[in-house]
């Protein structure tokens, strides 16, 4: 569940926050967002960042697959390696 938070910037900051957010291509929302979660982290007991999306996190090493747009069809069919 999410909710809203309300801050306040002076214009200096705001400025530095859009032209951030511009150049690595994301909103300012979500770049304070990833702000907070790095700053803050998760609370004890909470899966963090990385553990919800491990699953989806990595590295193909192989020159059986083709690098850039065509890597994600010959990816399709691929299922992780389960044994531990």
């Amino acid at each position: 569940m999410t909710q809203t938070l309300t801050i306040r910037l002076g214009g200096p900051a705001l400025r530095r926050l859009r032209a951030r957010a511009r150049a690595l291509g994301v909103s300012p929302s979500e770049l304070v967002r990833a702000v907070l979660e790095r700053e803050v982290g998760a609370a004890e007991g909470e899966p963090t960042a990385l553990e919800l999306t491990q699953r989806w996190v990595g590295a193909v090493s192989s020159s059986a697959v083709a690098a850039g747009r065509d890597a994600r069809a010959e990816l399709d069919g691929w299922h992780p390696d389960r044994r531990g």
